[in-house]
Parts: structure tokens; sequence; C-alpha cells
């Protein structure tokens, strides 16, 4: 019998809470990229150095696949809970090491692989991060609760953006450039290393998994990797094409500060107050979206709805772009949070279950990071694309395309949960989806 602080509501609050403070610190470098490129790289070439910059950021998303992989063969073989703590616990020390190197004016070369290697381990944990904690809410969750559980988490990684973007806002209020590149840099990252600290603290009280609990030792003992790539390639193709469509709309986001202001008459300054409108939006609708799913309770079916809605609507989507109007532009990022709101909530409830819970969370992490690692070129493939074509239209059909991938994947899937827990969390049924 659990305590009342060990609620499925009370550890979806601490998954919550963790995947604002991992995303806020996975983030936050991207972030201060600028002032961090005067810090950290030769000052002789000011371009060259916020090249290096940016790679060194990407070096975290390639890091991912991984770090998920390995933190969730922990979470298959000694649990669920020690793989969510190794997590915690990566993220805090390499954030608080970030926050106390030095420049490379004082260490040169030195400074620059200490850089990458910190980024490197911050990548390792995201990679854990998100898995363990879907995982983790999706166990302890009954079926008919597991949208909105897992939408909560999701909806914590927009508010872990606005917490970067605030926290950073409010250092340039409060400081000159020259005093954040001299010091006020290391605020950031040394208040996100100690929160994650006291966040260790708080989730080193999380109990393990029923689902995990009840595997037999036979279960735990087998290496989860091997069992997946023998016996569950086909999820493992389900769950990244599924990822595929989720990846490519955030990092589409992330390209639009680009894409828009040179296609279209905005500013860089307009993009961004108009995409945290859409990042304030995307919080608030999330929690619902994940009611709206427990209450639809075919999940693949909404991954399949959100597909076929989007093909056909993504080009006129994109012309009200072309209106130039802040209405629009805000009206155009809403609609994409909405899309991607709509497709989170059936999203993650599908990809809990189409593993069995021996291999669970190496599965999620494994094909969940791979694909994020994929998409993260997608910036790039979308430039060469615009540079070819010079056409901005090509961007919708690029996502329409995958989207189409996504809804491939998510048909056949069945509609029945994997499992029914009664009101002191104990296991009722268990089924596993392994259609196709």
């Amino acid at each position: 019998m659990r305590t009342n602080s060990q609620t499925p509501q009370h550890i979806t609050f601490l998954a919550s809470l963790g995947s604002i403070l991992e995303y806020y610190d996975f983030i936050v470098y991207g972030m201060m990229a600028t002032y961090l490129s005067v810090v950290f790289f030769p000052p002789i070439n000011p371009s060259a150095a916020i090249l290096q910059s940016f790679l060194v950021f990407a070096v975290g998303y390639f890091a991912r696949p991984l770090g998920g992989t390995l933190i969730g063969m922990v979470g298959d073989h000694w649990g669920r809970r020690p793989a969510f703590i190794l997590s915690t616990t990566l993220m805090a020390i390499s954030t608080l090491l970030i926050a106390f190197l030095p420049s490379y004016t004082s260490m040169g070369e030195l400074t620059v692989f200490l850089l990458v290697a910190y980024r490197i381990i911050q990548g390792l944990s995201f990679g854990g991060e998100l898995p363990g904690a879907m995982t983790i809410v999706g166990e302890f969750s009954p079926a008919h609760r597991r949208g909105r559980g897992t939408s909560l988490v999701v909806a914590s990684t927009s508010l872990g953006a606005l917490l970067a973007s605030g926290v950073l806002y409010t250092l340039s209020s409060l400081l000159s450039r020259q005093e954040i590149i001299n010091w006020g840099w290391r605020l950031p990252f040394l208040g996100g290393g100690i929160l994650g600290l006291f966040l260790l603290f708080a989730r080193n009280r999380l109990p393990e998994t029923p689902i995990f609990l009840s595997l037999s030792q036979e279960s735990k003992n087998q290496l989860s990797f091997l069992t997946l790539v023998k016996k569950h390639r086909i999820p493992l193709l389900r769950g990244a094409l599924l990822t595929g469509f989720m990846a490519a709309m955030v990092m589409a986001n992330l390209f639009f500060p680009y894409y828009i202001p040179k296609y279209f008459s905005y500013t860089e300054k307009e993009v961004y107050f108009a995409t945290t409108i859409s990042l304030i939006f995307s919080a608030t609708i999330l929690p619902s979206m994940g009611l709206l799913a427990d209450i639809i309770r075919n999940k693949p079916l909404i991954i399949r709805r959100v597909c076929t809605l989007y093909i056909p609507l993504s080009v006129p989507l994109f012309t009200l772009l072309s209106l130039e109007n802040m209405p629009a532009l805000i009206a155009f990022l809403m609609f994409q949070q909405l899309v991607l709101a709509l497709y989170s909530a059936g999203f993650f409830p599908t990809l809990i279950r189409i593993f069995t819970p021996d291999v669970r969370y190496t599965g999620i992490a494994l094909c969940y990071n791979t694909m994020w690692a994929v998409m993260a070129t997608l910036p790039m493939m979308l430039t060469s694309l615009l540079n070819y074509y010079a056409t901005p239209w090509c961007v919708p059909v690029v996502l329409s395309v995958i989207a189409g991938l996504s809804y491939l994947a998510a048909w056949g899937i069945r509609k029945e949960p994997d499992q029914e827990m009664n009101e002191d969390n104990e296991i009722k049924e268990t089924r596993y989806d392994l259609a196709g």
C-alpha cells in the first residue's frame, strides 16, 4: 500500500518538475550561444565562433541515443527509479561544471574540450530523462488516465523553454552585454545545477513502479538492448516513425526564426515574441489535450487523425504567413502548437504501449532519441532545399511527408490498454500490443 506522498499525481508532479529543469539545463546553452561563443572560442573570427558554439550545442543531441539506450538498460535491469536518479545526477553535475568553466583566454583548447565533454554528459542525461519520465508516469497511471499524466510531462518541456527564456531576459535586463560575457553567463548554469541537486533529493523518495516489480528475475537479467534488436525490431521502427512527426514539428519551430524573416516580411524580434506567445499557449492546452485523449481512449486513432488533418492543411496554413501581420504570425505558430499538442496526447501513451515492460525503458529511449538525432539535421536539410528550389513552400511539403510516415506507423496498432489498475495501483490485467 502506498503512502499519500506516493500517489500517481505526486509521481507525475516530480516527473514533470524534473523535465522542466532538465529541459532548461539542456537548452539554456543554445539560447546563450551568442555570449558563449565569445567566452569559449577564439575571438579572431566571430562568425566561426558562433558556428562552433552551435556545433557544441548539437553534440548534445547526437549523444542522446547513446545516453537513452544506456540509461534505459539500467531502467530495465535494475529499475526505473535508479535510472531516473542517474539521469538527474548527470544533468545536475554537468550543468554545475559548465558554470565553473574557465574562459578560452584562460585555458585555451582545454576549455573547449571540457565544454564538449560536459555537453555530451548533458546529452547522455537528457536521453534518459523524458523516456524515463514517460515510463514511470505511464506505469503508475491507470490506463484511462495515462493521457493526462504524459501530457503534463510534455507540457513541462514548454515550461522549461519558457523558464530559460525568462531567466535570460532578466539577465539581459539587469546586466550589460560585457558583464554577461565576463561573469553573468555563469548564473543560469549555476542556478540550474543547484536546482537539479534539490530535485535529486526529491526524486530519491520515488518508489519503484509496480510493473517493474512484477517482472520475473529472468526478464530483469536479460540484456534489453539485444532483446530489442532480436525480438522487437518492428516496434522499434514503429516508435521511430511515430516520433518523426513530433520531432519534425519541434525542429521546425527552432527553424522558424531563420525561415520566416527570410521569406516573409517579419523581423526576428517579432518571431521570438510570437513564439513566446505560442509556447504559453502550448503549456496551457497540453493538459486538456491529455484529458481529451483519455476520453477518446483510442490513442493511435488520435495520431492518425492529426496526421490526416495536417497533410492537406499544411500549405494553406503556411499561407497565413503571406498576410505579413502579427495576428497572422501568432495564429500560424499557435496552430502549429495545437497540432503538436494533439499529436503528443496520443503519441506518448501509444509509445509506452508498443513495448513490453521488460524492454520498455530501453525501447522508448532508443527509438525516441535516435529519431530526435536524425531530426536535428532537419534545419540543415530544409535550408538546402530552400536554396535549391528557391520557394518557401517546400517546408510544409517536407513536414507533410513526415506526417504521412507517422500515420503509416500508427496504422494497425490496437486500442486495448496494456494494463488496468485498481485504486491501490495493483495490476489487474496485462496485455501487450505486438500488432504488426
